[in-house]
């Protein structure tokens, strides 16, 4: 037997899909299989999930010249009634709703419409005087009433009497399939209502029993939305796709100090530029929607495909990148977007951005960079390139345990081995941090049916998401008391047999029967152990704890405790004698 049989508590891991958090210990249960008390969150009858799907979404603020995306959000969510086992609810059981709510900073946006003198945030249902019709129905031959989005009617919580009320609106989508209830196309923007931008907009998203007005169980999340893509950068008048001297009569704006002013310049000089090139005529048919011409899956709500002008024309993905991927600066012929350059040269001069980031989560906090995962311009833009298809996938870096992975390092920061202008995502043979077959991240759903995002975070936000936004981590924290990638086993289950069946092949977490008896689970199979802490037992990135823990043992009947540090890649000797 080893020494350690005589603790009362010892340290606990848990695998994640990037590193292993520790439970909290429990000594207040005689039930060596209880999950514990742990901290505050992990009371309650219910656990709603709830996440945005890229964990960043686009949308311009003007629509009367030329328009890339509407405003046009998604939220996703399950219901978990904890229990032993918990199980997800459906929608015979339970409703779902979601509304705006304060954040920290005091900051709520509860409407998309503008408020006569004191607010404006957009024109997308306003009248187009040239047409007669809302520019929302020019563009895209729908006619939402203000505050409703283009799909499933899905609509912003202050649509009946905005900066006023703040109704709750109902989730008007269950898919079966996922397991998840869907509010597509919520039309959020990044203006709160107080006129102030805030690119990370809390909705509190509410659970309760069909026909009640009592809530089972809430979660605030991050609605993400920015509107950094206008492409002023190049395109305002002096700069190098406008310049002053061209045959070409590019606009100046009318004031300079007024930034609604010189949007309206550079989106006018951008179709003054195509029609020069391509023979069209787009300057006297605005509103354009690219996406009329150019196909992009982004805004294909009905998963028809291309169809029309669209079937003789390159994708709008291909157009973008492809095209703006080739280009030289004139005077040092030098790529305008380097391939291998800073994200402020690359990504971050058309997505967001400089201002609003895209990449915050844990990834972007590690140094990776979007080509890391994506490659250059022009493997975005590639022939062979499916947009929104061909991704990285989470097994392209997460290739493998401590006993079977590719390359030098348990995590890869380069999700390809081939060249950047290709970036083709690498497959792992171990596929124990895999995505679904056939599915990306965002659609694949992992331990018990629960959505990877879910536990995971949003695309581009995963857990925790240190460089941006402190609203992104609220949710991780309400449902476990610390950021991170959810890690207690208590947010969902009241009671758990011993077990390695947890999502990736984790073991129980803050289970005091766990710590007193895994040493059986050693000696009957090692290398599960291994996985994770190690080929030597002296633990790696999958074994690191999650938060700040503090661990009660009894040695020779005195009480002692032992502090772990979050970070720390737990070792056998942090406790005793390797075996």
């Amino acid at each position: 037997m080893y020494p350690h049989r005589k603790w009362l508590t010892t340290l606990i891991v848990l695998m994640t899909l990037t590193a292993c958090g520790g439970g909290s210990g429990d000594d207040d249960d005689d039930d060596d299989h209880d999950i514990g008390p742990g901290v505050s969150p992990l009371s309650g009858t219910h656990r709603v999930l709830a996440f945005n799907d890229l964990g960043m979404h686009c949308a311009d603020l003007d629509y009367s010249t030329f328009v890339i995306l509407p405003p046009y959000n998604v939220i996703h969510s399950q219901v978990i009634e904890r229990g032993a086992p918990p199980r997800i609810l459906d929608s015979t059981q339970v409703d779902v709703d979601y509304r705006a709510v304060a954040d920290g900073g005091g900051s709520i946006n509860s409407t998309s419409q503008n408020q006569a003198g004191s607010v404006d945030k957009t024109n997308f249902w306003a009248i187009n005087p040239a047409t007669g019709n809302s520019f929302v129905s020019d563009l895209f031959g729908l006619d939402p009433p203000p505050d409703e989005g283009l799909l499933f009617g899905q609509s912003m919580p202050g649509i009946l009497d905005p900066y006023n009320a703040n109704d709750a609106q109902a989730f008007n989508h269950y898919d079966a399939d996922k397991k998840w209830f869907a509010a597509d196309g919520v039309p959020i923007l990044p203006i709160d209502d107080s006129g102030q931008l805030n690119a990370y907009p809390l909705m509190r998203v509410s659970a309760s029993l069909p026909g009640s007005s009592d809530t089972l169980a809430s979660l605030d999340v991050v609605l993400p939305v920015a509107s950094e893509a206008d492409c002023q950068n190049c395109h305002a008048a002096g700069e190098i796709a406008a310049p002053l001297d061209s045959s070409i009569d590019f606009l100046l704006p009318d004031d300079i100090n007024d930034p609604n002013s010189v949007l309206q310049a550079a989106k006018s000089n951008i179709l003054m530029l195509h029609d020069a090139e391509h023979g069209t005529d787009l300057v006297n048919a605005t509103p354009v929607l690219c996406a009329g011409c150019h196909y992009s899956a982004a805004l294909d709500l009905t998963g028809t495909g291309p169809t029309g002008q669209q079937l003789l024309l390159d994708s709008m993905s291909r157009v973008m990148h492809d095209h703006h991927g080739r280009l030289t600066d004139p005077d040092t012929a030098e790529p305008l977007f380097p391939a291998d350059g800073s994200l402020e040269e690359t990504c971050y001069q058309c997505h967001p951005g400089k201002v609003t980031q895209c990449l915050r989560g844990a990834m972007g906090a590690a140094g990776i960079s979007c080509q890391d995962c994506h490659g250059s311009m022009l493997a975005v833009g590639g022939d062979e390139r499916r947009p929104w298809l061909d991704e990285p996938r989470c097994e392209s870096c997460h290739t493998g345990d401590a006993n079977s992975h590719l390359g030098d390092s348990l995590r890869l920061t380069q999700a390809w081995d081939d060249a950047i202008d290709s970036a083709t995502p690498r497959l792992a043979s171990n596929r124990r941090f895999a995505e679904n077959s056939a599915t990306l991240y965002r659609n694949s759903l992992g331990h018990g049916g629960v959505a990877c995002e879910g536990c995971h975070g949003s695309t581009h936000a995963i857990w925790p998401n240190p460089l941006a936004s402190a609203n992104d981590n609220l949710a991780a924290i309400q449902l476990q008391g610390h950021a991170g990638t959810l890690s207690d086993c208590g947010s969902c289950h009241t009671s758990l047999p011993l077990t390695l069946d947890g999502p990736h092949g984790m073991h129980n977490v803050n289970s005091r029967g766990w710590n007193l008896e895994h040493e059986d689970f050693y000696e009957d199979n090692p290398s599960a152990c291994r996985s994770c802490h190690g080929l030597n037992l002296e633990g790696t990135v999958l074994s690191m704890t999650a938060a700040d823990r503090t661990y009660l043992r009894d040695d020779d009947d005195d009480d002692e405790t032992l502090f772990v540090a979050k970070g720390t890649e737990v070792s056998c000797s942090l406790c005793h004698d390797k075996p």
